[in-house]
């Protein structure tokens, strides 16, 4: 059996100081993904009875061949604020957008976008 996954990530990303106070970030992320299983085969079963019920090993295998397909492309954007009031003092905003794409869905179709806007305050002691 044999199973090719390939992998590939850009990254870009910007800090700004506006002021001392005043720091602002952002991004963009891609990444890309595929995988596939080749040569499989039912030789393990080969001669063997099936399972009483009646199990079919051999388009099991024939079938996990095709399922085992995967194709993603993902774009991940991304912002973000900080503000110090002082020493003790921070606040925070972020703000990411991801438009995910299943081009061979494996079991259902997961195509889709999220957008999660996140704020915090942190206080040191």
């Amino acid at each position: 059996m044999e199973y090719n996954t390939d992998v590939h990530t850009v990254l870009l990303s910007a800090d700004y100081e506006a002021t001392e106070k005043l720091k602002f970030n952002g991004g963009v992320i891609y990444n890309w993904g595929k995988a596939e299983m080749d040569d499989l085969s039912s030789a393990y079963f080969e001669g063997t009875q099936p399972a009483a019920f009646g199990y079919d090993h051999g388009l099991a295998f024939s079938v996990w061949e095709d399922n085992s397909d995967l194709k993603i492309e993902e774009v991940e954007y991304y912002v973000g604020c900080t503000y110090d009031f002082n020493d003790s003092l921070t606040f925070n905003v972020n703000m990411s957008y991801t438009d995910y794409n299943d081009d061979d869905p494996y079991l259902y179709d997961t195509d889709g976008d999220l957008l999660l806007v996140n704020a915090g305050v942190t206080y040191r002691f």
